[in-house]
């Protein structure tokens, strides 16, 4: 048997049937697997679209060529049987061998290192969690939001307690400042206060005497009036005087209301020069309590641009402090479409040296300066926290932003199969999921099944008709209404559509893992099954001469 199963063998790779299936699904194969590569696609992807088109189209390759098994010997099978001096079970035997072998070498040859390559671009594309990653390489570490200190007032620097590098708490104290022309100022101030008020009171003190003069001007003016009223007892020149007095009384009337209003408006312009002189009190003391700068946060220094003993300026930059353990990372990237993908919160692993940080995109924004590499395109600001770490301000740091699945959008043909094998639905988990080694075996394992069980059912086809022509096509007409078989037989998960439905799922790791052994086991016990039954068959129906 093992003679005529090589002998068989050779024929196989003699046939030209065998060559094309095999250079046609490698080559679509390898084309599909490099375009998928460059959008990027997940493993996932990449092996679901190369299995499903092997389950959907290359099966009927498979069956051609386990059809052709008998047809060199149809016309003389049993003379040939007998002249080679074999037994019809060894013949047949050698024949399921041959094919099973064949196939096994046709499909697995092409997809077993095509799934290798597809786990090894997933893991330059995947984080470990399984999502796409945008990456970056050489990026420099920053300050996250540096804190820039600028001096709150002028002076000369008394004494600088900080060096560049040194770890700082908020409220210690950075810079100091000669303060003694600024106390010179607060006293000025006081006094200048002091004064206010003075005048405010003498203005208070103006306008009650103010007061009182128009009350001894309104008694005048009265006793004054009341001397007129007995003018009948009064002779001409009398009454004239009279009415002189009053017109006098009435004068000095306005003239003391007028003081009034005059004393009460300067006891409100004092009250404002008070306020004012309060103003530049407060101010004074702000403007000597800044002459002691103090750390506004905990972080460490990483710029100082004063000496002792120099002049500061109103506003000076002083120094800069950066956040205690945050960074940031400037990371370019210059695929718009990848760009599109990005947003605030994703998820980013940084390498610096040999140590691993994780940090989130904080902000997008868009440039046209060139980078440190002299090329223009869109940045991704990424924060993380060192976890204690120390030196990795300026290092450089390799960065993989992890990116949600991207949106597709199926033509006409991808939407015709999605409705019919309910793939895309509910399938976000698997997309997002890595390949590993043994998921993959599963989903390899199934395809292999099927093309064993359709090896075997077409050559018991063929043992049953004894015609290729009438084995192919039934072979054919049995694999397509085979899911309505084991739909009714209680066993939907051998379907072939079934598996293409949940092939994403079985890669990504999100089916079963026990009812896919199971699965298997049916197909291979299946597959079994027939060729036990085509080798039963042919020995009983064709008795030894």
């Amino acid at each position: 048997m093992a003679l005529l199963a090589r002998a068989d063998l050779e024929a196989v790779t003699r046939s030209w049937l065998a060559r094309g299936f095999l250079l046609a699904s490698g080559l679509l194969t390898v084309l599909a697997l490099k375009g998928m590569q460059a959008e990027q696609k997940a493993a996932s992807q990449m092996l679901e679209a190369v299995y499903v088109s092997y389950l959907l189209v290359w099966m009927h390759g498979v069956i051609f060529i386990a059809g052709g098994a008998f047809a060199r010997e149809q016309d003389c099978l049993n003379d040939a049987i007998l002249s080679r001096g074999l037994t019809r079970g060894e013949y047949v035997g050698g024949k399921l061998l041959a094919r099973g072998l064949a196939v096994a070498l046709m499909v697995g040859g092409v997809l077993l290192p095509a799934s290798f390559w597809a786990i090894r671009q997933d893991q330059l594309v995947r984080s470990e969690a399984g999502q796409v990653l945008s990456q970056a390489r050489n990026t420099q570490v920053e300050a996250w939001d540096p804190q820039k200190i600028f001096a709150g007032t002028y002076g000369t620097v008394l004494e600088r307690k900080i060096e560049v590098g040194d770890a700082v708490q908020a409220g210690d104290v950075l810079v100091v400042l000669d303060d003694r022309e600024l106390f010179d100022q607060l006293e000025t101030e006081r006094r200048a206060e002091e004064t206010a008020r003075n005048e405010v009171a003498n203005a208070q003190r103006r306008y009650e005497d103010a007061q009182r003069g128009v009350a001894q001007v309104e008694d005048a003016l009265e006793r004054a009036e009341r001397s007129l009223m007995a003018k009948d007892l009064l002779s001409r020149f009398e009454q004239a005087d009279r009415e002189t007095e009053i017109r006098a009384r009435k004068r000095d009337m306005q003239t003391a209301e007028n003081q009034l209003r005059i004393a009460q408006d300067a006891i409100a312009a004092a009250e404002r020069q008070v306020q004012n002189a309060q103003a530049r009190v407060r101010e004074a003391r702000q403007r000597l309590g800044r002459a002691t700068i103090t750390a506004p946060l905990s972080g460490y220094v990483t710029e100082v641009l004063v000496q002792n003993a120099q002049h500061v300026p109103l506003g000076g930059h002083l120094l800069t402090l950066a956040r205690l353990d945050e960074y940031q990372v400037r990371v370019p990237i210059y695929d718009f479409e990848e760009f599109k993908r990005l947003r605030p919160g994703l998820t980013a692993r940084l390498t610096v040296g040999k140590t691993e940080f994780s940090g989130t995109i904080d902000r997008l924004g868009a440039t046209t300066q060139p980078d440190r590499w002299g090329r223009a395109g869109n940045y991704a600001m990424v924060r993380f926290q060192g976890q204690g770490t120390l030196g990795l301000l300026g290092r450089d740091a390799d960065v993989k932003i992890v990116l949600p699945p991207p949106e597709e959008k199926p033509g006409r043909m991808k939407t015709f199969l999605n409705a019919l094998t309910g793939a895309g639905q509910d399938d976000l988990e698997s997309r997002t999921a890595s390949v590993t080694t043994g998921w993959m075996l599963v989903g390899l394992g199934k395809v292999m099944g099927c093309a064993f069980l359709l090896v075997t059912l077409t050559l018991l086809l063929l043992v049953i008709s004894r015609s290729t022509l009438i084995a192919i096509l039934g072979a054919i007409a049995l694999w397509h209404v085979s899911n309505l078989f084991f739909d009714f037989a209680g066993l939907p998960e051998l379907s072939y559509l079934e598996m293409v439905r949940t092939m994403d799922k079985v890669l990504g790791g999100v089916a079963v893992a026990r009812d896919e052994w199971l699965a298997l086991a049916w197909l291979y016990g299946i597959a079994a099954a027939l060729g036990g039954a085509a080798l039963g068959l042919f020995i009983v129906r064709d008795p030894p001469r």
